[in-house]
C-alpha cells in the first residue's frame, strides 16, 4: 500500500513546492523596491557619478579615463592622470548616464550614502556627510565631526578616494616607462627592471636595505606654468575628471593608500616608506615593525608557506586621517601617525613630497607585480579653499549636510548655508 501511494505523495509534495515557489516569487516581486531614474546634469559628484562626459582609454597606457565634456576640446586635449599623455577626442561622443535610485528608507540614511533630493525646485545628487544634530567643520582638507577629526577606515576611504597611479597600465612609449618614474639610490644594484615590465630584487645574501623610489608625475591639465610630461611633483587635490578647470591653488594631499602585490621567491625583509613614516615587513620572522617619529612597535603576521615557484603576497598600507593603516590577510592594524608638516615655503614643501613612496629589500628574491596608489578626498570649505569652514548651528529638525564628491566644483550645503531636511530626500542611489 505504501508503495502504491508513493507517486501520490510525490505529486502532492511537488505541488506544495511549486505553490511555495510561486508565493515566494510573488512576495519578492511585490516587496522589491521600485527603481527610478535620475538624470545627472552636472559633474558635482565627479567620476563616481559623472555628468556629461567623455569616456575614453588612454592611447599610451590604456587606462580608462572619464573627463567632464565641458572642460576639454580640440585645443585642450584630455590628459591621462596615470601617465600624462594627451589624448584625442576624435570619434568620441559625449555621453550622459542616468543613475538609478529607490525610495528613501530611514535606516539607509547613513554617512557617505549618496542620495537624490530636491532643493529650491531643482533635483540634486550628493553624499551624506553630516548627520542630524552634528556640528561639521572642514579645515586643511580634513573633516571634523563635533570637534573631533573624523578618521575613516579603509572601506570608507575606498568610497571617497581617487586613483592616481596603477602600474598595470604602463605607457608603450619607452620615454615614459617605469624606469623613468622609479629610481634607485646610489650604487644599489639589487633592483632591476625586467623584460616582464616589473621591478625585481635579487640579493640571495643579506645586504643593507636597498631602496626603490616612486616619483609622482605632474599630470594636472592646464598646470601653470606649463610643465613637460614626466615632470615630478607632489600629489595634489586634483581631480582628472575636471581637467582644465582653473583653480587659484592646489593643495598637497598627504593621505594616500598603496596596494602592493609581490611575488616572493626567497623571503627577506621588505621596507616601506610613506613620506615620513617607515615600516618593515619581515617575511622570515613574520613580523610587521614600525619605525617613525611617533615611536616603534611590532605586530605578528600570519605565517606563509613558501613555494619554490614564487608566492603571491598582497597588502595595503596608507596614511589616512592621522592614522597609519596596514592590512594583510586577516591582519588589520591602525596606529597614530605624525603628519608631515607644512613649512609655508612652497618649494621646500614640494621637494619633501616628490618621492612619497619607497620600497626596500635587504635580501631574498622578489618581484613587485602590482603597485596601485589612491589619494584621499581633500575637503574644501564654502569658498573652495583649505581655510576653516563650519556649520553655523546644529539643526534642530532632522536634517543632513549633503556635499558633492567633486570638492572644487560642487555647489551644495556648503554654499547654500543650510542642511537638507529629511523630507526633501526622495531616494537613495542603487548600489
Amino acid at each position: 500500500m505504501a508503495h502504491q501511494n508513493r507517486p501520490i505523495v510525490y505529486v502532492n509534495a511537488l505541488a506544495i513546492v511549486i505553490f511555495g515557489v510561486l508565493i515566494g516569487w510573488q512576495l519578492r516581486k511585490s516587496g522589491a523596491p521600485e527603481v527610478y531614474q535620475a538624470p545627472v546634469v552636472s559633474g558635482s559628484m565627479g567620476q563616481a557619478i559623472p555628468g556629461p562626459h567623455y569616456a575614453l582609454q588612454c592611447y599610451d597606457c590604456k587606462i580608462p579615463l572619464i573627463v567632464d565634456a565641458g572642460t576639454v576640446g580640440d585645443e585642450n586635449l584630455p590628459i591621462c592622470f596615470n601617465c600624462g599623455a594627451p589624448n584625442s577626442l576624435e570619434d568620441i561622443s559625449a555621453q550622459v548616464t542616468p543613475v538609478g535610485y529607490r525610495d528613501m528608507e530611514e535606516g539607509f540614511l547613513t554617512r557617505w550614502r549618496r542620495v537624490v533630493f530636491d532643493y529650491q525646485d531643482s533635483r540634486y545628487i550628493k553624499r551624506i556627510v553630516g548627520l542630524p544634530g552634528e556640528q561639521i567643520a572642514i579645515e586643511d582638507g580634513e573633516l571634523f565631526v563635533d570637534g573631533e577629526l573624523y578618521q575613516k577606515d579603509l572601506q570608507e576611504f575606498d568610497q571617497l578616494s581617487s586613483l592616481v597611479f596603477d602600474s598595470r597600465f604602463q605607457p608603450h612609449d619607452p620615454s615614459y616607462n617605469l624606469l623613468n618614474r622609479f629610481g634607485v639610490r646610489g650604487d644599489d644594484q639589487g633592483w632591476i627592471y625586467t623584460l616582464d615590465k616589473v621591478f625585481a630584487f635579487d640579493a640571495p645574501v643579506k645586504t643593507r636595505p636597498q631602496w626603490l623610489d616612486y616619483y609622482h608625475w605632474n599630470v594636472v591639465a592646464g598646470f601653470v606654468p606649463r610643465v613637460e610630461r614626466g615632470t615630478s611633483t607632489a600629489i595634489f587635490d586634483y581631480l582628472p575628471y575636471n581637467q582644465f578647470i582653473p583653480r587659484s591653488q592646489l593643495n598637497f594631499v598627504d593621505d594616500f593608500v598603496v596596494d602592493v602585490s609581490l611575488k616572493i621567491y626567497e623571503p627577506g625583509v621588505v621596507g616601506l616608506r610613506l613620506l615620513n613614516v617607515e615600516l618593515e615587513l619581515d617575511f622570515k620572522q613574520f613580523e610587521l615593525r614600525r619605525q617613525a617619529d611617533t615611536g616603534s612597535g611590532k605586530v605578528s603576521l600570519a605565517k606563509i608557506k613558501w613555494d619554490d615557484k614564487g608566492t603571491e603576497v598582497k597588502f595595503r598600507v596608507g596614511l589616512v586621517d592621522g592614522l597609519l593603516i596596514f592590512t594583510h590577510n586577516n591582519v588589520y592594524v591602525e596606529s597614530n601617525a605624525q603628519r608631515l608638516k607644512l613649512s609655508g615655503d612652497y618649494k621646500v614643501d614640494l621637494a619633501a613630497r616628490l618621492n612619497p613612496i619607497s620600497i626596500s629589500a635587504d635580501e631574498g628574491i622578489l618581484d613587485i607585480t602590482h603597485l596601485r596608489i589612491a589619494r584621499d578626498i581633500y575637503w574644501l570649505g564654502a569658498d573652495y579653499t583649505a581655510n576653516r569652514w563650519e556649520t553655523e548651528v546644529t539643526e534642530v529638525k532632522p536634517a543632513f549636510l549633503l556635499i558633492g564628491d567633486n570638492q572644487p566644483v560642487s555647489r551644495d550645503c556648503r554654499q547654500w548655508g543650510e542642511a537638507i531636511q529629511k523630507d526633501a530626500i526622495v531616494g537613495i542611489l542603487s548600489d
